[in-house]
């Protein structure tokens, strides 16, 4: 709709970036028209008046908190990056950057080197400007901090409303439709009666059991599909949409919250967002009706905490020395061990329905990884590990230039402090001010990158020599120690020290053939030198 758009009103080349607010999302629930076309008018009578070429508009339709969120404004920075813009036009700097302090020196480190103007109703700033660089910071810095206290109050909200019994969700579960609350803010549930018919019936045949039988997850999916019901989604049941029917307490009456917290990590440098699932969730007693009784709600609770501490296979001994390792090619989920009642040898087999993979002996499906590590181990070239070279004096100093590097860092953000101080007193004037401090910021940001390159480089050393002081041992005596080894559990740590992961292949019926006709392939840990 807007990716096309160009105008023509003078010289240059500029593009402009539109992006919804969480602001704007309450004004047009509230009908006060469509954000991103008034702010295309506000920018294109900007930038006629400026007599500016307009090339491109991004225009951002979704709302999100991190660059990595928002495709357009990556679009952006790649194209700002090539240096093919004069400038961008946005309504507020604060559109640029909301996130995190990474994600706000991403953008103006892009506009800087680039030499790239930002342009805005009220003000110009040129990022190669020392004192436009100071305004720009600041102005992130400041809607950083509004953006947290906007997600303090609303966070603060939902959990009131919850309290209160109140339904915080934009979709509502099976067998309910939102409804609003009448003389008060906020929502609550009305039961759908023929979508609470089927939610009571899969409650009572997991509680009660059916036709007589206990009945489970799969079971319950399959016996849904044969009546004919629709799933949630529209389509066929399956244990996952059945499962989380039986584990949701809003049937009961409750309003849970808390149940899939934000959890924050920090893997290889990158920033990685989960939302993993939390059984220990508060409940609220809810405002809408129960579409159970406690009673069928408190059996099938209690199906739940047998079901979990008698499936704890976590306690009992491990018998899959190849448990985690061995993949199906075809549907690419993990193989599992299947045993056999009859005094058969187990199978490794593929649970994925429908999937054509054939299974085959686990016990033949080990010796064949055994033999192939074997053959692989004895082409490798394996030095000893006390002759190689000894790198803890390089380790010593990659430490001590780390220290020291740090002290001067410190050192510095006290200069820093002590500035801010000077200029409140009255001893710097403004202008002082901005360029000192400009002159400690940039050595601020030549010692960060010097500490976080000697911290890469001190990791990789030490990486390094555990890596070799572990492993070679472990893939001289490879064979040996499996066959001497008896736990199945102790087995497949051994083979996790070496193999990443192993591919089956075998899509012929082995009954009336060989029943070895399987194909592995093996991606070790490390490979081996030619």
């Amino acid at each position: 709709m807007y990716e096309n758009l160009q105008f023509t009103y003078g010289s240059g080349t500029y593009a402009i970036y539109l992006r919804k607010s969480r602001k704007d999302l309450d004004a047009e629930a509230r009908g006060e028209g469509e954000t991103l076309a008034r702010h295309l008018a506000i920018l294109k009578d900007l930038s006629k008046r400026m007599r500016l070429n307009i090339i491109r508009v991004y225009a951002e339709v979704v709302s999100g908190e991190s660059i990595e969120a928002r495709p357009q404004m990556q679009k952006l920075l790649r194209d700002v990056e090539t240096g093919i813009y004069d400038g961008v036009l946005v309504v507020e700097v604060e559109r640029l950057a909301r996130g995190d302090t990474s994600d706000q020196g991403r953008v103006a480190k892009t506009f800087k080197f680039s030499n790239t103007l930002i342009i805005t109703p009220a003000k110009t700033y040129d990022p190669n400007n020392e004192f436009d660089e100071e305004y720009f910071e600041f102005g992130l810095f400041m809607s950083r901090r509004e953006y947290k206290t906007i997600r303090r109050r609303l966070t603060a909200g939902m959990d009131a409303s919850c309290r209160e019994g109140k339904y915080t969700g934009n979709v509502p579960p099976y067998g309910y439709e939102r409804c609003k609350l009448k003389k008060e803010k906020g929502w609550s549930l009305t039961v759908v009666p023929e979508q609470a018919a089927i939610v009571r019936m899969i409650f009572e045949w997991y509680g009660r059991g059916l036709r007589g039988e206990k009945a489970g997850y799969s079971k319950i999916a399959q016996e849904l599909n044969r009546l004919g019901i629709p799933a949630p989604s529209g389509g066929s049941w399956t244990q996952y949409s059945v499962q989380n029917i039986l584990r949701n307490p809003v049937y009961a009456g409750y309003i849970k919250t808390g149940y899939r917290k934000e959890v924050k990590q920090l893997v290889d440098g990158k920033l990685i967002r989960s939302r993993p699932l939390n059984h220990d969730c508060r409940l609220y007693p809810g405002k809408h009706e129960a579409v159970i009784s406690q009673e069928i709600w408190e059996t099938v609770s209690k199906r739940f905490r047998r079901r979990t501490a008698d499936s704890s296979t976590r306690s009992r001994p491990a018998r899959n020395p190849l448990s985690g390792l061995v993949y199906c090619s075809c549907c690419h989920h993990v193989m599992q061990r299947r045993p056999y009642q009859s005094g058969a040898p187990a199978s490794l087999i593929c649970t994925t329905k429908g999937c054509p993979t054939v299974s085959s002996f686990l016990h033949l499906v080990e010796q064949r990884i055994l033999d192939a590590l074997e053959v692989w181990l004895a082409s490798c070239e394996l030095p000893d590990p006390e002759k190689l070279p000894n790198n803890t004096e390089r380790i010593s100093l990659l430490k001590s230039g780390i220290t020291a590097c740090r002290s001067e860092l410190e050192e510095t953000l006290a200069q820093i402090e002590r500035q801010y101080d000077l200029l409140e007193r009255g001893v710097y004037t403004e202008e002082m001010f901005f360029e000192r401090n400009a002159r400690m910021r940039k050595k601020k940001d030549e010692l960060t990158a010097r500490l976080e390159a000697l911290q890469a480089e001190l990791k990789d050393e030490t990486g390094r020599d555990a890596a070799i002081k572990n492993l070679l041992p472990a893939l001289r005596t490879i064979r040996e120690a499996y066959s001497s080894i008896d736990s199945p559990a102790a087995q497949n740590a051994l083979l996790k020290e070496v193999i990443d992961h192993v591919e089956y292949t075998k899509t012929e019926n082995g009954r009336w053939g060989c029943p070895d006709s399987f194909t592995l392939e093996i991606f070790p840990r490390v490979n081996p030198r030619a």
